[in-house]
């Protein structure tokens, strides 16, 4: 029986934009999205920082893909005239307790491949002068991006390729028939609308288990030859630094390693994200964030109601003595999803497949330096 679309991609975030970009090259491709545009959710409400790959285990998904990534990214970004900056991140510790934790992020960083130098005593003088720095070493091919005009290149590649885009549409029920799947959307004047495919690529970011779900996937894992498909939410907020000398003066992308450990990766799993630090935008704005809430509800607010202003300028007056409290102004709100883990297991980017369908889950930071190298790999899924 023909198929009303090869593949059916739910979500238009970054993931299934990349995505669609590459797949729609040989394949006609579908995309539905509940939200009016795309990328409203996780990939436009994050640092907009392309990863070098220091932070994750050695050959794990997030490394090799970020590194990979990286790469491709600039490639895109300089081809599709995106806004962007090879910045470059200083790795820092502010006094002398996090100078061991330094040391460990050095060390992962090498045995990473990142391409990393050590601070010449010059610029760690005039990195004295504004901030509160005992030592740091750089990360050369960090950069930011203008996240926005990034997603919209993906689309146009996309709908230039003959990608179709269903916005305002929610996937509500999926069953399989046949050699394929049956989708029926809800549209945003109530209508519904039946889709017929061959594949389904899960891209629905927060909702990816829920989708699961309707194919009847167990998401706990315990059943054989099926991961963890249980997802859980980490909140972090952005406060916007206003004060124009402090934007000017400060370069780099400030990542600050926690005061007090010894083992970034442990660090991070705990936590979920390497605590608040400095980045800037294309547009030269600086900002402090995220922080890091692991939080129960599946209700995600996207509204900074400022509540922890104190708390983020005794963060931000650690790292940039001159801040006063009134240079910060309530910024973004993001939230990471990430693989529900067991024990000591590792919570990687989950890329899974099952005949026609594919499921990316947990695709949270580096994933939106990661995302092309993402697409590759599902491609080649349709290619072997």
């Amino acid at each position: 029986m023909e198929s009303d679309s090869e593949v059916v991609i739910i979500g238009a975030g970054v993931i299934g934009l990349a995505i669609a970009s590459q797949i729609s090259e040989n394949h006609s491709v579908l995309v539905i999205e509940k939200n009016e545009r795309f990328g409203l959710e996780s990939s436009s409400h994050n640092s907009e920082v392309i990863h070098a790959g220091i932070y994750y285990p050695l050959k794990s998904n997030k490394h090799l893909l970020c590194m990979k990534g990286n790469q491709l990214i600039y490639d895109w970004v300089k081809q599709f005239n995106v806004p962007h900056l090879k910045i470059g991140k200083i790795v820092s510790a502010t006094n002398d307790s996090s100078l061991e934790a330094l040391q460990d992020a050095w060390e992962l960083a090498q045995s990473c491949g990142a391409n990393i130098k050590k601070i010449d005593k010059n610029i760690l003088n005039k990195l004295k002068s504004n901030l509160n720095i005992a030592d740091g070493f750089l990360s050369v091919d960090t950069g930011i991006i203008d996240s926005a005009s990034y997603l919209s290149s993906l689309e146009f590649v996309a709908k230039n390729n003959g990608a179709m885009f269903g916005y305002l549409s929610t996937v509500i029920e999926i069953e399989e028939r046949n050699s394929g799947y049956k989708v029926v959307i809800e549209n945003n004047d109530g209508s519904f609308d039946t889709i017929t495919c061959e594949a389904i690529i899960n891209a629905a970011g927060h909702g990816a288990p829920a989708i699961a779900s309707m194919l009847g996937y167990p998401l706990n894992g315990e059943s054989d030859n099926i991961p963890i498909l249980e997802q859980v939410v980490n909140k972090g907020i952005y406060f916007d630094i206003i004060d124009n000398h402090i934007n000017e003066s400060i370069d780099y992308l400030i990542y600050p390693v926690p005061d007090n450990e010894d083992n970034m990766q442990d660090y991070i799993s705990v936590f979920g994200g390497l605590g608040v630090h400095v980045t800037k935008s294309v547009y030269g704005y600086t900002k402090l964030g995220p922080d890091s809430e692991w939080i129960d509800t599946k209700h995600l607010s996207y509204i900074n109601d400022g509540e922890k202003l104190g708390a983020f300028y005794r963060a931000g007056k650690s790292l940039i003595p001159r801040l006063k409290i009134d240079d910060l102004l309530p910024g973004q709100v993001g939230f990471r999803s990430r693989i529900k883990t067991i024990g000591e297991q590792y919570p990687d980017f989950l890329i899974w497949q099952d005949d026609g369908y594919i499921h990316l889950g947990g695709i949270e930071s580096p994933g939106l330096t990661a995302s092309l190298a993402i697409a590759e790999l599902v491609n080649d899924f349709f290619s072997t």
